[in-house]
């Protein structure tokens, strides 16, 4: 998709000089990619807590056992 952006030069140029990149769409697709990244983390550590997983091994076990027995 073609975009245009207003970017902070200096930025841009701190970003190529310290990362080593020199192609500006390449730094932009990695800065997205790496914020898509810590948002997904971001939203898996928020849920820590939020779920239950009551299982027990045993239990599972035996149902498995009862629903497919052995051939």
């Amino acid at each position: 998709m073609r975009t245009t952006l207003n970017l902070d030069d200096e930025l841009m140029q701190s970003i190529m000089k310290v990362s080593g990149m020199t192609n500006k769409t390449e730094i932009i697709h990695q800065a997205l990619s790496d914020f898509l990244a810590k948002l997904v983390r971001e939203n898996i550590k928020n849920a820590y807590g939020k779920l239950n997983f009551d299982l027990d091994v045993r239990e599972y076990r035996d149902r498995e056992l009862t629903q497919h027995p052995a051939r």
